[in-house]
């Protein structure tokens, strides 16, 4: 809500247009005047200044409703303007600006303006363009673990990154990865793969893995690098083009099968109905172990690598034409034959970039436009981080209740107290991230709660909403529930103008609308013999297919329901096709003559003109309330800056 809007609220529209001359000597010139118009005085509201360049913004964002060459209502602008700045007065003297539901709706208001200056489109934009190059490209990786909680001593810390050292290090020195990772590795599937974790892309694993994988070259040993399961090591095998993803049918014969044949056999008889021409789906619904699919004929959701067990994906990828069907082969779940349904290559750039931009942001890479963000405001302030401090606790929360400084952003301090409460609920996590994560918040809360003193442009609209808000504090006070409340004020109103309310002549009709002429033809010959038109709609209508509507009603003469020129005279008028297809006839019962209308028959025009009544009677009280003082020399310049472009 604007200023303006605020004041349009309480008249009409303006009716002037200022010529629009862009002229470059204007422009100049206009840069110098501006800082002047900053120190001018326009008027005073009981010795409260308004300075030029407030009205001159107010103005200048709305001229456009201006009409040109009319210079009165320059002067009608700033007496609206005036009458702003009484009600601002008299909102203020009440207090309204302490009520809870003003400051309630003023914080949601501030919050959302506050929105545009958070975003980080360049951070974002380079994660998103990032995220896609690591999804057209795949990464095959193995990996050691050493295990570590986030939360643990400084000791443990210490022994688990000498442990992971010294493996990197014999791998180095020639090991192979394979058998050091069966020595060192904590992660339980290493039995099981070596701790080669297959191929991956984008958002299969936690970003600080992902950030590892994919900056180690192929066949080199990555640094020890930690995430919130340890510490860890990792080699690239291989990169490779992404094959995009693929939708296969299944069907699975389980290893503990109860059947009389076993799974092995019984795949294969499968198998060999297949190759005679068997449908797959009907198969697989009776025959499949796997339930959850057999019931859609196998059909599996589509999937990218790194989603299923290697020996299923490679299968799945391995086939090349849409209803190849593969031979069975085994897993850990059973016997299985995949039937390829379709293959996705990865799509374009600007096809996936809606939801690589989601995941940016709503992921745990969101922590990093966070950061960015966080490091971008920090150069304007002074930040100090006590860091030294951070370690008087193996733990999160020793913090509890503790007053030390751990971080200082301009005057402001943040006690161990302060970074607890943040950071309780992460207590699963490695403290210094979260310290990190605590710090890059706090600044950016203290760049919220500053903006409106380091950002102008912020400033004057935050202003806005601030006027806004209290306006309608006080409208709904001085004149929205007085004229609620007030039955008697508002019938004497009514009645004081009585003449306002008039009925135009009226008339009882019926309207019938056709889109065939013939059917209007037939219609309008039913209703010259005086049939009703329950029996036009049977004698017409013909059962689902509708070819005659009738609305009955009261209506105004020249009501836009009607057709254009018609006046009312009793009886069936002629047929009247105002577009094409669109046939009218109306039926006259009766005609009213221009009459008075009740008080219950226009409540809703007279409450709006009552209201604006007692807007105008209060906006004079105001001005008889508080003193206004116009500076005549500075309202003469303005008044010909604005008439004579």
């Amino acid at each position: 809500m604007t200023v303006l809007e605020n004041l349009n609220s309480q008249r009409k529209q303006l009716k002037m247009r200022l010529k629009k001359v862009i002229i470059l000597s204007a422009v100049l010139m206009w840069g110098i005047v501006k800082g002047q118009d900053e120190k001018k005085v326009l008027f005073s509201v009981d010795q409260n200044p308004v300075y030029n360049a407030e009205f001159i913004r107010v103005f200048e964002k709305n001229k456009d409703i201006v009409v040109e060459d009319d210079r009165k209502d320059f002067d009608d602008y700033f007496e609206l303007f005036v009458d702003f700045k009484l009600k601002l007065k008299q909102a203020r003297d009440l207090e309204l600006d302490t009520l809870s539901s003003y400051t309630s709706d003023l914080s949601k208001y501030r919050e959302q303006l506050i929105q545009p200056y958070l975003q980080n489109p360049e951070a974002t934009e380079e994660l998103v363009q990032e995220a896609y190059q690591r999804t057209i490209e795949e990464v095959n990786a193995s990996h050691i673990l050493v295990m570590l909680k986030p939360d643990a001593s400084p000791t443990d810390t210490l022994k688990a990154y000498q442990k992971i050292s010294t493996a990197r290090s014999q791998i180095v020195n020639g090991a192979s990865f394979d058998s050091i990772a069966n020595v060192y590795s904590e992660d339980p599937s290493v039995k099981m793969n070596n701790g080669n974790l297959g191929y991956f892309s984008a958002f299969s694993m936690v970003y600080s893995f992902e950030n590892a994988a994919y900056k180690t070259e192929v066949g080199e040993v990555s640094i020890p690098f930690r995430t919130q399961y340890g510490y860890h090591i990792l080699k690239v095998n291989e990169k490779r083009q992404s094959q995009g993803e693929v939708q296969v049918a299944h069907i699975m014969v389980k290893n503990d099968s109860t059947v009389l044949l076993q799974s092995k056999d019984k795949i294969y008889e499968i198998y060999k109905k297949l190759e005679q021409g068997g449908d797959f789906a009907t198969i697989a619904k009776e025959h499949s172990d796997d339930l959850s699919s057999a019931q859609k004929g196998g059909v599996l959701p589509k999937f990218g690598t790194g989603r299923m067990i290697k020996s299923f994906e490679d299968v799945a990828f391995g086939l090349e034409n849409e209803g190849d069907f593969s031979t069975p082969f085994e897993s850990d779940y059973g016997w299985h034959i995949l039937k390829l349904l379709k293959k996705y290559p990865v799509a374009s750039y600007e096809e996936l970039y809606p939801k690589l931009q989601s995941k940016v942001k709503n992921g745990t890479r969101s922590s990093y436009v966070e950061q960015s963000l966080a490091q971008k405001i920090a150069k304007d302030y002074k930040v100090v981080t006590f860091k030294a401090k951070l370690q008087l606790y193996p733990n999160i929360d020793g913090f509890e209740q503790n007053k030390d400084t751990l971080l200082l952003i301009q005057e402001m301090s943040y006690s161990g107290d302060d970074f607890y409460s943040f950071a309780k609920d992460f207590k699963d996590r490695i403290k210094e991230d979260v310290f990190e994560e605590f710090s890059n918040k706090m600044i950016i809360e203290y760049y919220k709660a500053h903006l409106d003193e380091t950002n102008k442009e912020f400033a004057l609209t935050y202003q806005e909403y601030k006027d806004g808000l209290l306006l309608f504090e006080l409208l709904q006070k001085e004149v929205w529930e007085r004229s609620e409340k007030d039955t008697l004020g508002l019938e004497h109103y009514f009645e004081q103008n009585r003449t306002k309310y008039v009925w135009k002549k009226r008339a009882e009709l019926s309207i019938a609308s056709c889109t065939q002429i013939e059917k209007a033809n037939l219609v309008h010959k039913l209703l010259l013999e005086g049939k009703n038109t329950d029996t036009i709609k049977a004698m017409v209508n013909e059962g689902a297919t509708i070819h005659v509507l009738f609305s009955k009603g009261k209506l105004e003469e020249g009501s836009s329901k009607l057709p254009d020129g018609y006046a009312f005279k009793l009886g069936v008028s002629e047929i009247f096709e105002e577009e094409e297809h669109n046939f009218t006839i109306i039926d006259v019962d009766v005609i009213i003559e221009p009459q008075w209308k009740d008080l219950k028959e226009t409540r809703g025009e007279v409450m709006n003109d009552y209201q604006n009544y007692l807007e105008a009677e209060w906006v004079k009280n105001l001005r008889q309330t508080y003193k206004v003082k116009v500076n005549q020399k500075n309202y003469k310049q303005l008044k010909k800056r604005f008439t004579s472009q």
